[in-house]
């Protein structure tokens, strides 16, 4: 049997005993069960061949006290091995459960928020732990050569990393810090600042000019006394460099700091405690901190649980649901998600009429890792009504004036809402609220008459589905270039096309994209506007790996863009099969023609291209489009 090693949840490093650094093997387990949610006491994990995770029952006991053997303790399955008895439970070391602990003093860890956060991560087939969107500070890179971003695609350990240099060091117990902080505070030279001209800030006395500059980011308050020569004395502010390791400010990881009051030389800590000057120890800390400042947001996330509807509630003759939804994964029996390597888990639905006097809507926006999501939306009325679908961040919204929604334009991940743009009752489009970068797009959602009621779907902190409701006025004759289209309803990467490219109804399959599920179209201007690059192309050559991977267009220059060079992002490979097609695009020969066909040929598709009645069939497991 192979030995059970899994990631951190916080840190993404392994948990294993190593016997140079026991802090590694020394973790905890928060699970849920019948009877609720529930952290462990201290384990050590050190038979990964075994692959039990063993803890005590007591939160407050660990593995090596005396009286351990005589106390209760949990065998608890975690991570991606099965729930038994409907218990299941994620893991990370004890350092970072007690890092946690101490950025979010003086709250408490909320048990319920951050199992649900973890069990709307994938675990990706080549990690040992979850993904949330980041690369773990360093630990872990993702592939966007061969993957679009928007895929859970976390690859390797990058073996020379600096970051594996020190992220094996505790992140708690720095034997560094106490000296550190014995540093005596020392004398800074005066500086006097010349505050001639006509500077508004020169009026001010010091006191307040020092209290503005403590309330901003170290960076801003640098470039603010470049801006003013009154602010020139915080270069040797002994207050203002204090306040750098206040919470929510740049060195807070020295969390130590807060039970010190003494007189110290903060100017001079400051300095050696950056990137380059830090020991080991500390710039782990530094690094793990930095990924539970990402991971507070999402436990901050609040979820009305009063707004628990349904469509069944809201049902109503004539009334007709269009939704989008991510690469949901389907749940089994026991509630756990099998196969869970990417996509996204959907917990529950929350349905509410769309109020007549809407007068603003406000978007919550979770971030994970490196890419955000929509978290939820909050309807306001004239009377002072919320109506609220989602998490919401509360104090942290983006606001939009609107009082008609005809729609909206979704950017779509695996995972869920990228973000969203509101189409107003004039038909106007507002900005985008989240970040569309590298995602699908769709306006299956927009143009409605009349919207009736939403529904969205949520996992642990963000929102994976969104469906409207109208009135169906399918039985009253309407004019047929109201009609939907294929254009409108499916999900294109990397924007809708425009009208210009032709593509409609006959151009598909006859399978519509609405209820496909997640099945992005991607499509590229492979000879460029107007057809100015076919002249310069000489070949199309077909990858195809079991199942179509990409197109490859070649050119004879190198002056065409990349983005009109390939379709798909899947690289040529040894065991590739390759079909070439050669264009003597230079002497004037053109390509009249190419017809795909998907047809079954005993129970399995055969994909054949066609030009000029030259037949290439092959078999494959899964064609979207072409």
């Amino acid at each position: 049997m192979s030995p059970v090693i899994f990631g951190c949840v916080i840190c993404g490093y392994p948990i294993y005993s190593h016997a140079a650094s026991s802090w590694l093997g020394e973790f905890r387990a928060i699970y849920s069960s019948p009877k609720g949610t529930f952290i462990s006491g201290v384990g050590q994990y050190d038979d990964p061949n075994s692959g039990t995770w063993i803890a005590p029952s007591d939160p407050a006991m660990r593995w090596d006290d005396q009286d351990y053997l005589f106390q209760a303790s949990d065998e608890l399955p975690v991570m991606r091995q099965l729930p038994e008895n409907g218990r299941h439970g994620f893991v990370l070391h004890d350092a970072c459960w007690r890092l946690l602990q101490n950025a979010l003093e003086p709250n408490n860890i909320p048990f319920e928020r951050l199992i649900g956060v973890c069990r709307s991560l994938p675990f990706p087939l080549r990690g040992i732990g979850v993904c949330w969107g980041h690369d773990y500070g360093g630990l872990t890179f993702f592939d966007d050569q061969d993957h679009y971003p928007w895929e859970d695609r976390l690859v390797e350990r990058c073996g020379s990393s600096e970051t594996l240099q020190y992220a094996k060091e505790d992140p708690y117990d720095i034997p560094e810090i106490p000296g550190l902080l014995m540093m005596r505070s020392q004398k800074p030279p005066h500086l006097v600042s010349n505050t001639q001209g006509r500077d508004c800030f020169s009026v001010l006395p010091w006191e307040i000019l020092e209290a503005i500059a403590i309330s901003l980011p170290t960076g801003d308050a640098l470039n603010l006394r470049r801006a003013s020569k009154a602010f020139l004395p915080i270069l040797t502010s002994q207050t203002f460099w204090a306040s750098r390791f206040e919470a929510q400010h740049d060195r807070d990881f020295i969390f130590e700091k807060r039970n010190n009051r003494e007189s110290r030389d903060w100017i001079t800590l400051y300095r050696i405690t950056n990137r380059a000057h830090s020991p080991p120890g500390l710039k782990n800390r530094r690094r793990v901190w930095g990924l539970i400042r990402a991971l507070i947001n999402s436990l901050r996330l609040r979820l009305d649980d009063a707004l628990e509807s349904s469509r069944i509630n809201l049902s109503a003759d004539g009334l007709r649901w269009s939704e989008i939804a991510g690469d949901v994964k389907p749940e089994a029996a026991s509630g756990h998600c099998e196969a869970f390597n990417e996509g996204c888990r959907l917990f529950r639905k929350q349905c509410a009429p769309m109020p007549s006097d809407l007068s603003r809507i406000a978007f919550s926006i979770a971030v994970a890792g490196n890419v955000e999501y929509v978290a939820g939306m909050r309807f306001m009325t004239d009377n002072d009504v919320d109506i609220r679908l989602g998490y919401m961040a509360e104090g942290n919204e983006l606001f939009l004036e609107v009082t008609v929604v005809r729609g909206f334009v979704l950017a779509m991940g695996l995972r869920g809402i990228g973000a969203l743009r509101v189409i107003s009752g004039d038909g106007c489009v507002s900005k985008w609220f989240g970040c569309p970068k590298d995602l699908p797009v769709t306006e299956r959602l927009a143009g409605f008459e009349s919207i009736s009621a939403l529904e969205v779907g949520v996992d642990g902190y963000k929102m994976v589905s969104l469906a409207i409701a109208e009135l169906d006025l399918s039985h009253v004759p309407r004019p047929l270039a109201q009609g939907p289209s294929l254009r409108a309803t499916a999900l294109w990467y990397p924007t809708v096309p425009g009208p210009d490219l032709c593509l409609n109804d006959e151009s598909f399959t006859g399978e519509s994209p609405s209820a496909a599920g997640y099945q992005p179209l991607f499509w590229t201007r492979f000879g460029g506007p107007g057809g100015i690059y076919l002249r310069s192309l000489t070949e199309v050559c077909v990858d195809r790996l079991g199942g179509l991977c990409g197109i490859e267009f070649h050119y004879n220059t190198e002056d065409i863009p990349t983005e009109t060079r390939k379709l798909g992002r899947r690289n040529f490979t040894d065991f590739s099969r390759v079909t070439r097609f050669p264009i003597d695009g230079p002497g004037g020969e053109i390509i009249q023609t190419i017809n795909v066909s998907i047809k079954r040929v005993a129970g399995e598709r055969v994909f054949s291209f066609y030009k000029h009645g030259k037949l290439s069939s092959f078999k494959v497991s899964n064609v979207t489009s072409i």
